[in-house]
């Protein structure tokens, strides 16, 4: 998972890529550890509606969990990694941490991204075909002559237009 879509789901980056004040919590020695227990609890919701002690669970048994939900394999890809980002942001957190008392000036944190469940639709609906897709791509590589006339270009580049970029 790229690292800003993760702490937008983590609630510690606003929608716009600003930092939150549960980031600032993070990057405080004193309430690091609670700051990620909350984070990691908002954005894997759906582990803790199923299991509220999810952080607890052996690895075996959080692979279990997450099958469970994404109907993944457990040997799928998408599953290590959700297992691993989990496993180390445990390592941040101190789940029996207590909560930092807010300022009465403070905002209440933003909430974390959830426009995404732990597995997009797309990848879920994948996982659960019968069926394997298949998708074409392909490279072109162009070595241009050296000129400095922009006709020869214009010819070139119009004709990848006219024979390759049809719809």
């Amino acid at each position: 998972m790229a690292m800003i879509p993760l702490l937008k789901r983590l609630g510690m980056l606003a929608s716009d890529g600003t930092p939150t004040p549960l980031y600032d919590q993070f990057r405080n020695a004193d309430t690091q550890a609670s700051a990620m227990s909350r984070a990691i609890k908002a954005a894997y919701a759906e582990l803790y509606d199923r299991n509220e002690y999810a952080h607890d669970l052996t690895k075996d048994k959080l692979v279990n969990l997450i099958t469970e939900i994404t109907g993944a394999a457990k040997d799928d890809a998408t599953t290590r990694l959700i297992v691993s980002t989990f496993e180390g942001l445990k390592k941040f957190a101190d789940f029996d941490a207590s909560e930092p008392p807010q300022k009465a000036d403070d905002k209440p944190p933003a909430e974390p991204d959830r426009s995404r469940s732990l597995v997009d639709d797309s990848i879920r609906k994948q996982a659960s075909d019968d069926h394997v897709g298949f998708n074409v791509s392909y490279t072109i590589n162009l070595n241009l002559p050296e000129t400095t006339n922009p006709e020869v270009f214009n010819a070139i580049f119009r004709a990848l237009r006219e024979n390759l970029l049809k719809k």
